[in-house]
C-alpha cells in the first residue's frame, strides 16, 4: 500500500475529507466514516483530501439534517 492510500484510509477513519482515486467511480468527496458511498471505495483507491470535488449528498445531509 502506498502513502497516498494509507493517508486516505486514515482520513476516512479520522473524519477528514477523502475521495476515490477514480473520479468516474465516485465524483464526490466524503468526510464521514459512516458514509455508505464512501465506505464502498476500495482501500487501494482511497485518497486524502477533496480533490476539488463537491461534498457527497449523504455526508452533507448527515451534517445538516434539517436541509
Amino acid at each position: 500500500m502506498d502513502d497516498l492510500t494509507t493517508h486516505g484510509i486514515e482520513a476516512r477513519a479520522d473524519w477528514r475529507a477523502y475521495h476515490s482515486a477514480t473520479e468516474e467511480a465516485d465524483p464526490r468527496y466524503h468526510n464521514r466514516p459512516d458514509c455508505v458511498d464512501g465506505a464502498a471505495i476500495e482501500d487501494e483507491n482511497i485518497r486524502d483530501g477533496t480533490a476539488d470535488r463537491p461534498l457527497c449528498d449523504k455526508c452533507h445531509s448527515a451534517e445538516h439534517p434539517n436541509k
